[in-house]
């Protein structure tokens, strides 16, 4: 709302942007409205009986955190790696096989084992979660099952299932840890692990029935529609994908189809079944990207047009349930090249190369390469649309103000806009109102101090204007509770217009309204369309247009001044402008101080200068510089009087300390209360009146006391840095000359173990009492032994020769 008491609805989103033409559409990388991409696919056309036959043949492939490959042998019966590509050899995988009794990996031997079938032949090969590996296997017969691999833990399981598996997929959300199990007529879940440790059981006490509480089993399994056979299955963040052959298709004329299910679904929810369209190549695998979109796998031609159609579909899921057709996105994602076969009887490169990741991968001739959509665009040269969402202002006979665009229009781009207004929102009127052109603005947003939407670094992107009217008629409102908008876009073919957001104003704020007499005031009611073609604006409609435009320049600038105390808060005020309210409270930023630093220091500077020199003073601005170090206990700047000890007993006196950020009540006394005041230690009982009445000390003639007593305890200080917090030296040791009073000496001391002061030395432990922080990895020349770091195992099919990798890699081998 503006000053003027304006609302406005924004528009900024795929829901708000949805219709039902499709010629426009949201795009999620740019998080823009725009054209719809229309570039054609080239897709390979092999053969259907020759894409079974390949893919019969196929072995499936992954990839793992350190771009070593793994795949099952020739013959199905072993997981094994290669650490080169092209492979000079491969190598088994090994890892721990779990005991039948205790359920638990034998690790206390380090024996590790090849991952072998326990019968028949493994069927399929998938990878995801923290570094799961599923392999379910089938001897063809009445032996069924499922071996899991935990790369990391370095651990093997297996357990046997009802049904012949035939693909596998570990879910994609990173930890999940879940395996789904497709099988010709059945999809089934299994979930669990081995134990952590083997466990013993002793016959004198009680024992579980069952060792391992949650051991690697089948939760539950469901029965798949009708199909013609299975091609595929993949997981996303929230749904799974089945590519099966559709009944209707024939040897020659396949037709494919896709069940989806979501995966927080239990057994009983039922599969959503998406047709695809026909005279689609036979595809040999799915893979789904997210947002119910999902990519398929289609073998290259073969013969001397191998290679010429490369691309990938990628198809959408219909947004309404009674769509059961996926659509056939118009883009191009095409493969680097197919990988030459393994050996005579395996085939390579007709499937994804699994990742946990969950990105789609191609296994071509220079190793696993993920996938991308083609940057270069084509686009139709135009688009009309109307969004399916129709605004509702709640208010009968509602004057629609103006309509702001943060968009981008490349030369050869432009917007049209047009609208429907009216108060039954069922019968809306049939007229669309045309709009002038949407006007830019030199200001990136209406809204005062905001940032606009659309990119900083395009020229052609900004803020676009214009005021809601009629193109003729006596009288040019456009009025009622209801609003539509028909939006058109119009490209040259290799770039889009492209709305990031989207703001319509309501109700007019009418100058003419409020500030001149009755007789002004417009009289009439618009006319259709169709009537007013030849009539000419009347003169209380001309006078309001005018002034609404004078209006749309002036109400910003009023919304600016109505909200410049923005400028004066800081942790309101626009970034740019924070080294100009430092420059007003008396201080400096540093330029590399992050933003949230910046923001609570200026926020500060009126206690910090109230209390600047003083103990308290320089805890706030400590925790400040060290992003709340202090607060947390990492950093605990400690007056060296109060580091004093005593044993003496001062009865009458309350010692407690439980409080004391330095000792957490650990102080040592025998204080009792007994009257006013009691002490029972003339030794020690100056150093307490030194600390506690320096003025009775004084009267009873230890002045020397108290004096020696301040020399050696006073106007000293030192900051202790508790463990990582030892990384921040720098910032504390160039902040305290400014924090610090000259007469005070003060020192940094760093620990690689946090502790209370005056007690962990006397006890030689850890007593600090706060939030363990994770354990590090192990670092050569660097990591003490038994001081918090571990050794992990990477998730890699062969640790021994894992090595890091950037994190770009995994792009390729």
């Amino acid at each position: 709302m503006n000053s003027n008491g304006t609302r406005f609805l924004l528009l900024d989103g795929a829901a708000d942007f949805r219709n039902a033409s499709r010629q426009c559409s949201w795009d999620a990388e740019q998080r823009a409205f725009t054209l719809t991409r229309q570039d054609a696919p080239r897709l390979p056309h092999l053969a259907p009986a020759r894409a079974r036959e390949l893919l019969a043949a196929a072995t499936p492939c992954v990839l793992d955190d350190h771009g070593q490959i793994g795949r099952l042998s020739d013959d199905g019966t072993r997981f094994e790696c290669t650490l080169s590509w092209p492979p000079t050899a491969w190598q088994p995988v090994l890892a721990a096989l779990d005991d039948a009794e205790t359920g638990a990996p034998d690790l206390e031997t380090l024996v590790l084992d090849p991952v072998d079938a326990p019968a028949g032949r493994f069927t399929d090969l998938a990878l995801g979660g923290s570094g799961l590996v599923a392999l379910p296997w089938s001897d063809g017969g009445t032996q069924h099952g499922l071996t899991a691999v935990h790369l990391r833990r370095r651990w093997q399981t297996h357990c046997t299932l009802a049904f012949a598996p035939r693909r596998a997929c570990v879910e994609a959300t990173m930890g999940a840890d879940r395996v789904w199990l497709l099988g010709e007529t059945r999809l089934g879940l299994a979930v669990g692990a081995p134990l952590p440790q083997p466990y013993l059981g002793r016959p004198e006490r009680f024992e579980p029935l069952q060792a391992n509480p949650d051991p690697l089993r089948l939760l539950w399994d469901l029965a798949l529609p009708p199909h013609r056979g299975l091609l595929g299955l993949a997981a996303d963040d929230e749904r799974l994908y089945v590519l099966a052959e559709h009944p209707d298709g024939t040897d020659d004329a396949p037709l494919m189809q896709v069940f989806t299910r979501p995966l927080a679904a239990g057994p009983t929810e039922t599969f959503r079944v998406h047709r695809l369209p026909a005279g689609l190549p036979l595809a040999t695998d799915i893979a789904a990207i997210g947002d119910g979109r999902f990519l398929l796998l289609v073998p290259f031609e073969e013969g001397p047009e191998r290679g010429k159609l490369r691309d990938c579909p990628l198809f959408a899921l219909p947004e309404s349930e009674d769509d059961q057709i996926a659509d056939l996105v118009p883009e191009r994602w095409p493969r680097r090249s197919e990988a030459a076969a393994f050996s005579a009887e395996v085939s390579a490169g007709l499937r994804f190369v699994r990742h946990r990741d969950g990105h789609p991968r191609t296994l071509t001739e220079d190793g696993p390469i993920r996938l991308y959509r083609l940057a270069q665009a084509r686009f139709a040269p135009s688009g009309t649309v109307t969004l399916s969402e129709i605004l509702d202002s709640a208010m009968p006979d509602t004057l629609w103000d103006r309509l702001y665009l943060d968009a981008c229009l490349p030369p050869g781009c432009r917007i049209d806009l047009a609208v429907q207004a009216g108060d039954d929102r069922e019968e809306l009127p049939v007229e669309w109102i045309a709009q002038p052109p949407p006007v830019r603005t030199p200001r990136p947003s209406e809204l005062p101090f905001a940032p606009g939407r659309a990119p900083t670094d395009d020229p052609h992107a900004g803020l676009y204007e214009l005021l809601i009217q009629r193109g003729n008629g006596a009288v040019r409102e456009v009025r009622g509770r209801y609003l539509r908008l028909r939006i058109t876009m119009h490209g040259d073919g290799r770039h889009s217009p492209a709305i990031f957001a989207l703001r319509v104003y309501y109700p007019r704020f009418s100058w003419q309204t409020h500030y001149l007499p009755d007789h002004f005031q417009q009289q009439e009611r618009p006319l259709p369309l169709e009537d007013a073609d030849t009539v000419a604006a009347n003169g209380a409609d001309l006078r309001e247009r005018l002034l609404a435009s004078f209006e749309g320049v002036m109400t910003p600038l009023e919304d600016r001044i109505a909200a410049s105390e923005v400028l004066l808060d800081p942790a309101a005020t626009p970034a740019a402008r924070l080294h100009w309210l430092a420059g007003l409270l008396g201080t400096t930023l540093p330029r590399h101080w992050p933003d949230a630093r910046r923001r609570r220091w200026l926020a500060s500077q009126g206690a910090m200068q109230q209390t600047h020199g003083s103990y308290r003073g320089l805890l706030l601005a400590l925790d400040i510089l060290t992003d709340g170090a202090v607060a947390r206990g990492a950093v605990i700047p400690v007056e060296h009087f109060r580091l004093r000890r005593t044993m003496a007993t001062i009865l009458g006196i309350d010692m407690d300390d439980r409080d004391h950020p330095l000792t957490l009540g650990t102080g040592l006394s025998g204080n009792s209360i007994v009257g006013d005041s009691l002490i029972l230690s003339d030794d020690q009982a100056r150093e307490f009146l030194a600390l506690f009445a320096p003025e009775v000390a004084e009267r009873r003639g230890e002045a020397a006391v108290v004096e020696r007593f301040f020399d050696e305890a006073s106007r000293r200080m030192t900051v202790i840095l508790h463990g990582p917090a030892k990384n921040l030296a720098a910032v504390v040791r160039d902040a305290l000359p400014a924090l610090v009073p000259a007469t005070v000496q003060w020192a940094i001391r760093t620990s690689d173990h946090p502790f209370v002061l005056g007690l962990s030395p006397l006890l030689g432990i850890d007593t600090w009492l706060e939030t363990q922080p994770p354990p590090g990895r192990v670092v050569l020349d660097r990591t003490r032994l038994g001081r918090g770091d571990l050794l992990h195992n990477p998730v890699a099919l062969d640790p021994e020769h894992a090595v890091p990798i950037d994190a770009t890699a995994g792009e390729g081998h």
